[in-house]
């Protein structure tokens, strides 16, 4: 990346950079909080339980645990070389964590702390609560024997991920190797130089979780073992991928050299075009390590079953580009919701995409319609916030909200909106009968519906149908409070009512009486007045009741009502 390791080595060897200006984030309506701070160049984390994390800290080799953002002890201390890019780069977590503790970490391996380094390496702790213990070794990535390639210590990658599949993937950076024309350096596969020769590193791996190696790889056929664990290749590093959790597809950022990050979009057999391609392909990219050649894309190695494929995204000017996360939980709006968020190195910004209809790609904003940022101001349309030093690591948390770890600031922080939305933990159907759908139902409007129908006529004076959903506000105390429902009758002169439970009184508090429409309408009560009245102190719970009769006497009977979304936002901020 240019520029970016002559940025970030000036921090991590003074830590000049642990101070600056205040994070900022420009998307409306949303805030930032710091969660962790005081940590020793920090690299990436991992969600082990509701506000608890275990947080990989580079040059130390520690992995730390934290609860509730207060420090609970060194969960590990491993021997890492440290120099460069080297040390405890990646974490992931078993899929089945919670019930067999089992944890995945990615580190260079020394022989004493900050010493030699030996190899790079995956290896697979049990976590009990307090500390991880070794438990195996998924996969070794070391010097090979049979020729001297370089090895680093540049361009490790290291970050770790189990995709929708349930197996373990893994990015390794080329180390140096396959350079074309360098003195010392042989030309590979990987990089994409000759057609025999294996560097073993430089594109994204996937193992079982044991690290056995799975047959339906695309390059499973290939009689080299290394090769065999690829499902990418031609990668030159990368600081992140993550996997688009609406199509399950594998979305990676990429350093260039002197020329061209990129964002990918990457299915199996994929070659990226490194040593010999960076940024799109009709761009002819001359930079050093292709000694100053455009290349074309048929002037690869295609190994069986791979193809090319041109970035979805660069930028001309590096910004030393690393991890991405999408943004995919209620706690983001409509605007921002299932889009993907990015860090860098060189800008200390974070950058927001728009995913495109056919999430293969990102919407392009003007001047970029050819995929390409070229100056600084076509790059900074995409920017939505400043100050964040180099960004390490983007993660999801339990609670909804995005995490961002900074190396070069030795923090955690989390990006929250002012109006917090929350979904129901809970119903009862109080009276009607439960006809179809579940509490996920009331989660989105997708017309996907929770469907109650009343039971035979019989005059009463309670309602007929009578729904209450149950959540837990994340604050317990605040000035603004609104439930939104989204739902339909079956047929006309039906009433509607909706009300919110008054912890000081104690009681239901009716806020809405309306006919119900027979196709799905939008009720929102918005309470900007002792609005902490329908917050129980101390659990934070809220609820709400809705009830439903017929208008006037009604022979008919079985008539029916669905709820699409039940949903409370409240104000923090």
């Amino acid at each position: 990346m240019k520029m970016a390791h002559i940025a970030a080595s000036a921090c991590i060897a003074a830590f000049a950079c642990s101070s600056g200006p205040a994070q900022t984030i420009t998307i409306p309506g949303y805030f930032v909080e710091t969660v962790i701070t005081g940590l020793d160049l920090p690299t990436t984390m991992a969600f082990i339980g509701d506000d608890e994390l275990l947080v990989l800290e580079k040059n130390t080799g520690k992995v730390k645990h934290y609860l509730n953002s207060t420090f609970q002890g060194t969960a590990l201390d491993l021997i890492v070389a440290n120099n460069g890019e080297r040390g405890l780069l990646g974490i992931c977590l078993h899929p089945d964590f919670a019930q067999n503790g089992l944890v995945f970490l990615y580190y260079s391996n020394g022989d004493e702390k900050g010493g030699t380094w030996l190899d790079n390496r995956v290896e697979r702790f049990v976590w009990d609560g307090e500390v991880l213990t070794y438990e195996s070794t998924i996969i070794v990535f070391p010097i090979d024997p049979l020729f001297d390639q370089f090895n680093g210590p540049w361009h490790n990658a290291g970050i770790l991920r189990i995709g929708p599949d349930e197996k373990l993937y893994i990015i390794t950076g080329d180390l140096g190797r396959g350079a074309l024309g360098f003195a010392g350096a042989y030309r590979t596969i990987e990089q994409n130089g000759n057609n025999w020769r294996v560097a073993g590193v430089g594109g994204i791996h996937r193992l079982n979780l044991d690290g056995s190696i799975p047959t339906d790889n695309p390059f499973f056929y290939h009689k080299d073992d290394r090769i065999k664990t690829y499902i990418s290749y031609g990668n030159r590093n990368s600081f992140g991928f993550a996997f688009d959790p609406l199509t399950g597809r594998l979305w990676e950022t990429e350093n260039g050299p002197e020329v061209y990050d990129e964002l990918n979009v990457i299915d199996f057999g994929f070659n990226g075009g490194w040593t010999k391609i960076m940024g799109p392909d009709y761009r002819d990219a001359e930079y050093v390590q292709n000694l100053q050649t455009a290349y074309d894309a048929e002037d690869l190695i295609y190994l069986k079953g791979a193809y090319y494929g041109d970035p979805v995204f660069s930028w001309l000017d590096p910004i030393g580009v690393t991890a991405i996360q999408f943004l995919s939980s209620i706690k983001f709006g409509q605007n921002e919701r299932g889009n993907v968020l990015i860090g860098d190195v060189n800008t200390r910004q974070l950058y927001l995409f728009e995913v495109n209809e056919a999430r293969d790609g990102v919407v392009l904003l003007p001047g970029t319609e050819d995929g390409v940022a070229d100056t600084d101001a076509e790059r900074d349309q995409y920017a939505v916030g400043s100050g964040w030093g180099i960004t390490t690591d983007l993660q999801l948390g339990p609670d909804g909200y995005i995490y961002t770890v900074s190396l070069t600031l030795g923090s955690i922080f989390r990006i929250r909106p002012e109006m917090d939305p929350f979904v129901p933990e809970s119903f009862t159907v109080f009276r009607g009968l439960l006809l179809s759908g579940g509490l996920p139902d009331l989660f989105e409007s997708d017309d996907s519906r929770l469907v109650v129908q009343t039971g035979q006529f019989a005059p009463s004076t309670q309602p007929p149908v009578q729904i209450e959903v149950t959540g837990t506000s994340p604050t317990e105390t605040t000035s603004e409070l609104r439930f939104r429902f989204e739902g339909m009758a079956s047929r006309a002169f039906i009433e509607r009512r909706i009300s919110l439970y008054n912890y000081v009184t104690q009681s239901y508090e009716e806020l809405h009486v309306g006919m119900a429409a027979t196709s799905d309408e939008v009720i929102e009560i918005v309470v900007t007045t002792n609005a902490s009245r329908f917050v129980e102190p101390g659990t934070r719970q809220v609820k709400s009741l809705m009830t439903w009769r017929a208008a006037a006497i009604s022979f008919f009977t079985g008539w029916n009502v669905g709820i699409d979304q039940t949903i409370w936002t409240v104000r923090v901020q």
